[in-house]
């Protein structure tokens, strides 16, 4: 269990939960029409299509990535297992946030709603999206890996 004040790093679990959606790719891509253009495990920031970068570039943006999501579940400051910390990792990995209702449910204690609002992040454009639905669950899943705290 987490939160003792101590930032909690990602682990394991969780790092091959990204990198299993997040497949290597070396040259920039578009991952589906109405996407960003998109560089080694899911960056996006200042990415230009036809960007072509090594694996060793694509690790360290993949870390600096890492950082900043690890960054925004560590401020929740609530308690929680290691899977539950790599599944809200992930989601703030590919979407940039935990929106509203994650943060709220976990500081109320109420783990439960907290899962269940995984499945609202699901769509892109207003569409709902077969493969993030399918990382939603197995986010889902991770989540509840080490128990309910």
């Amino acid at each position: 269990r987490y939160w003792d004040g101590r930032i909690v790093k990602l682990g394991s679990r969780g790092e091959e939960l990204i990198k299993s959606y997040e497949q290597l790719r070396l040259v920039a891509y578009l991952p589906t029409p109405d996407d960003v253009p998109t560089i080694g495990w899911g960056h996006t920031r200042g990415v230009k299509l036809g960007q072509t970068i090594t694996e060793r570039e694509a690790q360290e943006m993949f870390l600096g990535d890492v950082s900043i999501a690890e960054k925004i579940v560590n401020r929740l400051s609530v308690a929680l297992t290691q899977s539950m910390f790599d599944s809200l990792t992930s989601l703030a990995f590919n979407v940039g946030t935990l929106g509203s209702s994650i943060p709220k449910a976990l500081k109320a204690g109420d783990y439960f709603k907290a899962w269940e609002a995984f499945a609202l992040w699901r769509k892109q454009s207003g569409k709902n999206l077969l493969g993030i639905a399918r990382r939603r669950a197995k986010e889902m899943v991770l989540f509840l890996e080490d128990g309910i705290i």
